[in-house]
């Protein structure tokens, strides 16, 4: 090790570093002139010119990355240059373009430079480890360095308060737009509907509903030379970056329809906040639990009504594979189940002289003789038991839609939407009151009030009832997203059944839209559940309310449309 003295020569390099992270942006703009790479460079060249024995010869700049630890590419590559011995003098403007985490600047500084025979010079600091002085000098150099790194926790604290604030008022925060919409022009914190994108959105959604696999739609749409996300965005001037890319230009991919899918942004919905840090110190993000994400109904302009996502939503959890070589999934996919075991049912097809045969058989049976019977029934069977089904309903809502119209157009829809809401709000107390007990058992266990055993417990229970409450507050919201999908047409959700009046025969699009799921009896029978049927008891119990007031001479009310 050579011993730190002014009278040798030594081989300098100057480190540069700026961090939007670390506030160098977020103050006034003298102070980020001050802070500015340029600056650095210029401060630095004109003290070299003071030097003689020092030789400058070469620069690293780290422009863009924090201060809060020393995992930076030109750093390291610095580093590795000392320990090669190719440079023995590290230059800086001041401690804080060092580093701002001030154990690991200490360590550097104080022990791993001297061990190494490094000179370090800061210059704004007075700092120079092989000035006479400089002895006296490190009594005062943790007390910088904690500054400094007291300094960008403080802008950490402050960075993430103001991103949740944004969150709870709906406002966008995230670095990259989701495929089918952009910023708005006039604020870059809303998202609006861009046109071209959005379109095939809508399409992916809808070939969804018609029977078609994630992998199907990525198929036809790459067969159509639709650009996928990202060689759209480049097509618009963006420059988009991913380590997912394996191809020169990407495609569409059934991982890609599925997120689309999954996505409840084309809601109107904006959910925020999926993942932290646990520090400004520590880069690498966890995720967070579901009822601590930041969401914003409403918060920009709907691409998917929310009646057809929860719909989507539904499709996917159903068994919907395509068979080998069709184009989609059969007519009942994912609707037909055993009424005694409650396994799917497989359909089978088979020739016979010339002609098919197609029947569905126990998945349950299939799998294992004595789980169940065959229950095996054939398709035609199936499918006039289901469209004299919907057939009927379809006539009840008829009579309903009339009778509503002549009550009041919207009167049970409001009253439905007034029940759910109230509903939901008490979930939401629920989930609140027990968030507020969680972080109060924290403080009892921190203040020694109760056992980590008993605190744990405790933990769990709430996060148990936080969880159920949550649950129950996403079936409302779907059960809301039923009735307001059609709320501006008036009893919109009925014109699902009405649409229909004249129905003959049924469509893929016909059986999702209408049918809930089909069970199977071992005796043939069979039992066809349809959606809505909560809402058609809801709106007997309504009518026959109003049939009850119109008796008493309440409100009118003609029997005749009834």
């Amino acid at each position: 090790m050579l011993k730190l003295t002014l009278d040798r020569n030594y081989k300098a390099a100057i480190y540069l570093r700026l961090s939007r992270e670390d506030g160098d942006f977020s103050c006034s703009s003298e102070k980020f002139e001050s802070n500015s790479i340029s600056n650095q460079r210029l401060v630095i060249m004109d003290f070299l010119k003071k030097c003689p024995e020092i030789t400058f010869t070469r620069e690293y700049c780290d422009d863009g990355y924090t201060g809060a630890n020393f995992d930076r590419p030109e750093f390291q590559k610095m580093m590795e240059a000392v320990k090669k011995g190719e440079i023995d003098c590290i230059v800086v403007k001041d401690l804080s373009r060092f580093g701002r985490e001030y154990i690991d600047a200490g360590a550097y500084i104080q022990k791993l430079f001297p061990l190494l025979g490094v000179r370090f010079i800061a210059i704004n600091d007075n700092y120079d480890n092989a000035q006479p002085g400089a002895a006296d000098n490190e009594l005062i150099l943790p007390f910088k360095n904690l500054m400094n790194d007291s300094y960008c926790r403080d802008i950490s604290i402050k960075v993430r308060s103001n991103l949740e604030a944004k969150r709870r008022n709906g406002q966008f925060v995230g670095s990259k737009v989701v495929y089918g919409y952009m910023r708005s022009p006039e604020n870059k914190n809303l998202l609006v509907v861009d046109p071209e994108a959005a379109a095939v959105v809508q399409d992916i959604f809808r070939w969804k509903i018609d029977g078609q696999s994630p992998a199907q739609i990525a198929d036809r749409l790459n067969r159509n030379h639709i650009p996928s996300p990202i060689e759209y965005k480049k097509g618009k001037g963006l420059n988009q970056r991913t380590c997912f890319q394996t191809k020169e230009v990407a495609q569409w991919s059934a991982v890609a329809i599925y997120r689309i899918l999954k996505n409840e942004i084309y809601t109107g919905t904006l959910i925020q906040g999926k993942t932290t840090s646990p520090n400004h110190k520590v880069k690498k993000t966890v995720p967070k639990a579901p009822n601590e994400w930041s969401r914003t109904e409403h918060a920009h302009e709907a691409i998917i009504a929310p009646a057809q996502f929860d719909l989507v939503q539904r499709l996917m959890l159903d068994d919907t594979r395509s068979p080998a070589g069709a184009k989609g999934v059969h007519l009942f996919s994912g609707k037909v189940f055993c009424a005694d075991c409650g396994s799917p049912m497989v359909r089978k097809v088979s020739h016979y002289q010339d002609r098919e045969y197609t029947y569905f058989i126990c998945g349950g049976n299939k799998a294992d003789k004595h789980v169940c019977s065959s229950h095996m029934i054939r398709e035609d069977m199936v499918y006039r038991t289901v469209l004299a089904v919907i057939q009927a309903q379809i006539a009840v809502a008829m009579d309903m839609s009339a009778a509503l119209r002549q009550v009041d157009s919207l009167a049970w829809e409001n009253r439905e939407l007034e029940r759910i809401k109230s509903k939901r709000d008490f979930q939401e107390e629920i989930a609140d009151k027990n968030r507020r007990l969680k972080v109060g058992a924290y403080d009892d266990f921190k203040n020694g009030f109760i056992s980590r055993e008993d605190y744990k417990t405790f933990t769990e229970q709430f996060d148990r009832q936080i969880q159920e409450a949550m649950e129950a507050i996403a079936q409302l919201d779907r059960e809301r997203n039923s009735i307001m999908g059609g709320l501006a047409k008036q009893q919109g959700w009925l014109a699902q059944f009405t649409q229909y009046e004249n129905i003959q025969e049924l469509s893929r699009n016909s059986v999702v839209a209408l049918v809930d799921h089909i069970e199977i009896r071992e005796s043939k029978d069979i039992d066809v559940r349809l959606l809505h049927s909560d809402h058609f008891a809801s709106i007997v119990a309504f009518l026959n309310e109003q049939r009850a007031k119109a008796d008493t001479g309440i409100v009118p009310f003609r029997r005749e449309a009834v």
